[in-house]
Protein backbone atom coordinates (compact mmCIF):
# COMPACT_ATOMS: atom_id res chain seq x y z
CA UNK A 1 0.00 0.00 0.00
CA UNK A 2 2.60 2.56 -1.09
CA UNK A 3 1.71 6.11 -0.17
CA UNK A 4 -0.83 5.18 2.51
CA UNK A 5 1.46 6.32 5.28
CA UNK A 6 1.88 9.72 3.64
CA UNK A 7 -1.89 10.14 3.42
CA UNK A 8 -2.26 9.23 7.11
CA UNK A 9 0.51 11.69 8.02
CA UNK A 10 -1.28 14.49 6.16
CA UNK A 11 -4.60 13.68 7.83
CA UNK A 12 -2.90 13.54 11.22
CA UNK A 13 -1.12 16.85 10.61
CA UNK A 14 -4.43 18.45 9.63
CA UNK A 15 -6.20 17.09 12.71
CA UNK A 16 -3.39 18.22 15.01
CA UNK A 17 -3.49 21.72 13.53
CA UNK A 18 -7.18 21.88 14.51
CA UNK A 19 -6.33 20.69 18.01
CA UNK A 20 -3.65 23.38 18.44
CA UNK A 21 -5.97 26.06 17.04
CA UNK A 22 -8.74 25.24 19.51
CA UNK A 23 -6.28 24.88 22.39
CA UNK A 24 -5.53 28.56 21.83
CA UNK A 25 -9.01 29.71 20.79
CA UNK A 26 -11.17 28.23 23.57
CA UNK A 27 -9.24 29.73 26.53
CA UNK A 28 -9.40 33.15 24.83
CA UNK A 29 -13.13 32.75 24.20
CA UNK A 30 -13.65 31.81 27.86
CA UNK A 31 -12.18 35.18 28.88
CA UNK A 32 -14.93 36.92 26.91
CA UNK A 33 -17.66 34.36 27.65
CA UNK A 34 -16.84 32.90 31.10
CA UNK A 35 -20.31 31.38 31.41
CA UNK A 36 -19.62 29.06 28.44
CA UNK A 37 -17.85 26.25 30.37
CA UNK A 38 -21.00 24.14 30.51
CA UNK A 39 -21.43 24.57 26.76
CA UNK A 40 -17.86 23.39 26.21
CA UNK A 41 -18.55 20.22 28.17
CA UNK A 42 -21.79 19.67 26.21
CA UNK A 43 -19.91 20.17 22.94
CA UNK A 44 -17.20 17.70 23.95
CA UNK A 45 -19.74 15.09 25.07
CA UNK A 46 -21.68 15.45 21.83
CA UNK A 47 -18.49 15.20 19.76
CA UNK A 48 -17.39 12.08 21.67
CA UNK A 49 -20.77 10.44 21.08
CA UNK A 50 -20.68 11.23 17.36
CA UNK A 51 -17.08 10.06 17.02
CA UNK A 52 -17.86 6.76 18.77
CA UNK A 53 -20.96 6.18 16.64
CA UNK A 54 -19.04 6.94 13.42
CA UNK A 55 -16.03 4.79 14.32
CA UNK A 56 -18.25 1.91 15.39
CA UNK A 57 -20.20 2.22 12.13
CA UNK A 58 -17.01 2.12 10.06
CA UNK A 59 -14.83 -0.23 12.14
CA UNK A 60 -17.11 -1.83 14.73
CA UNK A 61 -15.53 -5.04 16.02
CA UNK A 62 -14.09 -6.00 12.63
CA UNK A 63 -10.42 -5.18 13.20
CA UNK A 64 -8.34 -7.34 15.50
CA UNK A 65 -7.49 -5.36 18.65
CA UNK A 66 -10.16 -2.69 18.11
CA UNK A 67 -13.58 -3.08 19.66
CA UNK A 68 -16.55 -0.82 20.18
CA UNK A 69 -15.62 -0.71 23.87
CA UNK A 70 -11.99 0.25 23.19
CA UNK A 71 -13.16 2.90 20.72
CA UNK A 72 -15.28 4.47 23.46
CA UNK A 73 -12.43 4.31 25.99
CA UNK A 74 -9.92 5.83 23.56
CA UNK A 75 -12.24 8.61 22.42
CA UNK A 76 -13.08 9.58 26.00
CA UNK A 77 -9.40 9.34 26.94
CA UNK A 78 -8.56 11.81 24.14
CA UNK A 79 -11.41 14.13 25.17
CA UNK A 80 -10.01 14.22 28.71
CA UNK A 81 -6.55 15.10 27.37
CA UNK A 82 -7.99 17.88 25.19
CA UNK A 83 -9.99 19.31 28.10
CA UNK A 84 -6.93 19.34 30.36
CA UNK A 85 -4.97 21.13 27.63
CA UNK A 86 -7.44 24.03 27.77
CA UNK A 87 -7.44 24.16 31.55
CA UNK A 88 -10.65 22.24 32.27
CA UNK A 89 -11.31 19.16 34.35
CA UNK A 90 -11.84 15.83 32.56
CA UNK A 91 -15.39 15.11 31.45
CA UNK A 92 -14.91 11.38 32.04
CA UNK A 93 -13.13 11.02 35.40
CA UNK A 94 -13.48 7.23 35.66
CA UNK A 95 -10.06 5.49 35.84
CA UNK A 96 -10.73 3.49 32.65
CA UNK A 97 -10.62 6.76 30.69
CA UNK A 98 -7.26 7.86 32.09
CA UNK A 99 -5.17 5.49 29.96
CA UNK A 100 -5.16 4.67 26.27
CA UNK A 101 -6.50 1.18 25.51
CA UNK A 102 -4.17 1.14 22.49
CA UNK A 103 -0.77 1.50 24.15
CA UNK A 104 0.10 -1.96 22.82
CA UNK A 105 -0.43 -0.67 19.25
CA UNK A 106 1.29 2.70 19.66
CA UNK A 107 4.79 1.23 19.67
CA UNK A 108 4.30 -0.02 16.11
CA UNK A 109 3.77 3.52 14.86
CA UNK A 110 6.68 4.87 16.91
CA UNK A 111 9.48 5.41 14.40
CA UNK A 112 11.59 7.68 16.58
CA UNK A 113 11.49 6.44 20.17
CA UNK A 114 12.02 3.16 21.99
CA UNK A 115 10.14 0.88 19.58
CA UNK A 116 12.96 1.17 17.02
CA UNK A 117 10.55 0.64 14.12
CA UNK A 118 12.48 1.41 10.94
CA UNK A 119 9.58 2.14 8.61
CA UNK A 120 5.90 2.92 8.67
CA UNK A 121 3.50 0.02 9.17
CA UNK A 122 1.94 0.05 5.69
CA UNK A 123 5.15 0.16 3.71
CA UNK A 124 7.29 -1.95 6.03
CA UNK A 125 9.18 -5.03 5.00
CA UNK A 126 9.78 -8.06 7.17
CA UNK A 127 13.21 -6.73 8.14
CA UNK A 128 11.77 -3.57 9.69
CA UNK A 129 9.43 -5.22 12.17
CA UNK A 130 10.13 -4.55 15.83
CA UNK A 131 12.38 -7.26 17.24
CA UNK A 132 11.52 -8.72 20.61
CA UNK A 133 14.33 -9.04 23.10
CA UNK A 134 12.33 -11.46 25.23
CA UNK A 135 12.70 -14.46 22.92
CA UNK A 136 16.06 -16.17 22.70
CA UNK A 137 17.40 -18.98 20.54
CA UNK A 138 16.26 -17.76 17.14
CA UNK A 139 19.80 -17.00 15.99
CA UNK A 140 20.72 -20.66 16.27
CA UNK A 141 17.99 -21.84 13.87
Amino acid sequence: MPGSADIFKMINRDELSHVRLYQKLIPEARKVFPHSVEQIYEMFDMAVNYECRWTNHIVGNNILGITESSTEKYTKYLANIRLRSIGLEPLYPEPKYNKSPYTHLERFSDTKKEAHTKANFFEATVTSYVMSSGVTGWDEI
